[in-house]
């Protein structure tokens, strides 16, 4: 479901928030995927990096990210919560 949702960022901002969710729903299992799966993981995170800014734009028409990631309780290892550091991080 993840990997098919990255693929689509231009939903609105409530769908990124429950991608957010799922995502860090798949970081409790991580360690028991298949190397298939994590490898599948991987990609689909690498998907979510390539759209980082439309995700932004759409979660931030609906909510502040950064107070959502404190009521979530985001670690900071949970990067997919971060989309606003995201897209300043220089591409290298």
């Amino acid at each position: 479901m993840y990997a098919t949702a990255v693929r689509f960022p231009d939903v609105s901002g409530f769908e990124v928030l429950e991608l957010l969710k799922l995502r860090s729903r798949l970081a409790e299992v991580e360690g028991e995927l298949t190397p298939a799966e994590r490898s599948a993981l991987e990609g689909a995170d690498a998907t979510f990096v390539l759209n980082a800014v439309s995700l932004f734009r759409q979660i931030s028409e609906v909510a502040d990210l950064e107070k959502l990631r404190k009521e979530a309780g985001a670690l900071p290892s949970h990067w997919w919560w971060y989309l606003d550091s995201l897209i300043r991080a220089p591409v290298s």
